[in-house]
């Protein structure tokens, strides 16, 4: 089972402009639950929010699903899941500003983020999170992006915007292993005249 590769999640998300279409289908998602539940301040119990965000958005995942081939719709667990190319396996979730989810630590839960083993009844999936985050009041969508994690180690994140995938930030070149030195600042050395005046100085 392998780790989720930042590099081949953009591909995926640049194909048939996916990156875009997670993006509008969260972001509409939002905007009609927040049309649709003026009066939420008023629920008890605050996960509500939660699950009536999901619905609205995983309606519009799987249409999205529909007109792309490449992305196969996994109704299962009492939850949806979207596998692409047979390759990533795509989990919607809400997640706070450091991008962990409000997952109970179910042993699936816990699972998820286990890349030694394989879930689902698919072999080889890389495995990751679509995930929105909300202010503080969750009155307001803040951030929607992809978020990989292993054994509970954050291990990247992809931002997503009205253009799609956000670009990566630029990376430190590699450290040549053996430094030159030739090119290090050396203190200058006195000639003997200079030398033979700090004496007598």
């Amino acid at each position: 089972m392998p780790l989720p590769l930042e590099d081949h999640v953009r591909l995926i998300l640049l194909e048939n402009e996916r990156g875009l279409k997670f993006y509008n289908a969260l972001v509409e998602g939002w905007d009609a639950f927040d049309k649709l539940y003026p009066q939420r301040h008023r629920w008890i119990r605050k996960s509500s929010t939660r699950h009536m965000v999901w619905e609205e958005v995983a309606r519009r995942l799987k249409a999205l699903a529909a007109d792309d081939p490449g992305v196969v719709v996994l109704e299962h667990q009492d939850t949806l899941s979207l596998i692409i190319e047979d390759e990533v396996l795509f989990r919607l979730k809400h997640a706070d500003p450091a991008l962990i989810t409000q997952n109970y630590p179910t042993p699936e839960a816990v699972a998820f983020d286990d890349h030694d083993i394989d879930l689902f009844g698919y072999e080889g999936l890389q495995r990751v999170r679509l995930c929105y985050v909300l202010d503080a009041y969750e009155s307001a969508l803040i951030w929607v992006g992809i978020a990989a994690h292993s054994k509970g180690h954050f291990l990247w994140k992809i931002e997503l915007n009205n253009v799609g995938a956000v670009a990566a930030p630029e990376r430190l070149p590699l450290a040549e292993k053996e430094a030159d030195t030739t090119k290090l600042a050396r203190l200058k050395k006195d000639s003997a005249e200079e030398k033979k005046k700090k004496d007598i100085g």
